[in-house]
């Protein structure tokens, strides 16, 4: 009697823990994306200091060359051309640029558009710069999985004879997961180049930032032909020679895109639709410079003639291998 009781006491146990296993099968895993991002590093990220003090910028003898304040009631076409192609997770988008308020806005949303799950969106400067102080004020989103990018690169509008792209410099790349957290760096482009990489062997990024989300930031740069240097709020976060690189006429892009780059773990559906604001760009030069840019294109357009063929209407990317815009 005592053996069958204590069988069946075990069957009800067995019963219970199967009965418990299929529930549990059934209930949806714990997500993996649950708590605040982890600390991203990689090898080629290093971080860097802000400096303590703040540098009256633009640096003295610049003159404003370029501006657009965002004050209008739309883009100004003749200033810039669209970011348009499909990277990362999204596809980016004409209709998600709008000016408001006397800001930029791009518009981050929840969409397919030609095989992406998300749209964000972009603008180009049409006028090409070399040496100058390039400078923006913007807001990045409350929103993990958008890479806010400030940055200047060759492009070849449609129509136009396209030319291969020999640098990249990256003002600002900031990852919406962490937004304490951006990178900023030098990017070669050269077609010669084995691989496109970043130059000196690293990007540099500031791991204790304000809150980006939370308020409007400057990131800003001066480009000179024997100095760079890179500033986050008028204060300098890296200076370094300019002569080790490739030097190269260039647009300046703003532009926001979905992705899961530098650790961010997935797209935060839950804060779309979002939009990110930029209250200017402009764009600074110096007298001293003008005969050396004026130099440097000629030689550039030497050794990299443009080809003959046109662009494409929409490109399908807008950068070198490693190119994280």
């Amino acid at each position: 009697m005592k053996t069958r009781a204590r069988f069946l006491h075990v069957a009800a146990v067995g019963l219970c823990f199967l009965i418990s296993g299929r529930v549990l099968a059934k209930a949806p895993p714990s997500s993996d994306h649950a708590g605040p991002r982890p600390k991203f590093s990689s090898k080629i990220h290093i971080p860097v200091q802000l400096a303590p003090e703040v540098t009256s910028l633009p640096p003295v003898g610049y003159e404003l060359a370029f501006a657009d304040e965002f004050n209008g009631d739309g883009i100004d076409t003749q200033k810039w051309g669209f970011r348009l192609d499909s990277k990362m997770l999204s596809a980016q988008q004409p209709e998600n640029i709008s000016v408001r308020n006397g800001n930029l806005e791009i518009a981050l949303r929840k969409e397919s558009v030609r095989g992406k799950g998300y749209t964000g969106g972009g603008v180009i400067s049409r006028e090409t710069f070399v040496y100058g102080y390039y400078e923006a004020r913007f807001q990045t989103p409350p929103a993990e999985g958008w890479h806010t990018a400030f940055w200047s690169m060759k492009h070849s509008f449609p129509g136009l004879p396209k030319r291969q792209a020999l640098l990249e410099l990256d003002y600002c790349e900031q990852d919406g997961g962490d937004p304490h957290f951006f990178s900023f760096g030098i990017i070669n482009q050269r077609p010669d180049a084995k691989k496109r990489q970043s130059w000196n062997g690293g990007r540099w990024v500031i791991e204790n930032a304000p809150d980006t989300s939370a308020d409007f930031h400057v990131w800003s740069c001066e480009f000179t032909p024997e100095t760079i240097r890179f500033y986050f709020d008028g204060r300098l976060t890296k200076e370094l020679s300019s002569t080790g690189f490739s030097h190269d006429d260039m647009s300046v892009w703003f532009s926001v895109i979905a992705s899961t780059l530098k650790g961010d773990r997935w797209v935060d559906e839950s804060r779309l639709p979002n939009v990110v604001r930029c209250d200017y760009i402009r764009v600074y030069q110096h007298p001293r410079y003008r005969e050396a840019e004026v130099a440097m294109r000629a030689a550039s357009l030497a050794l990299h003639p443009p080809s003959a063929k046109q662009s494409p209407g929409r490109p399908t990317s807008s950068g070198g291998l490693n190119d994280l815009n």
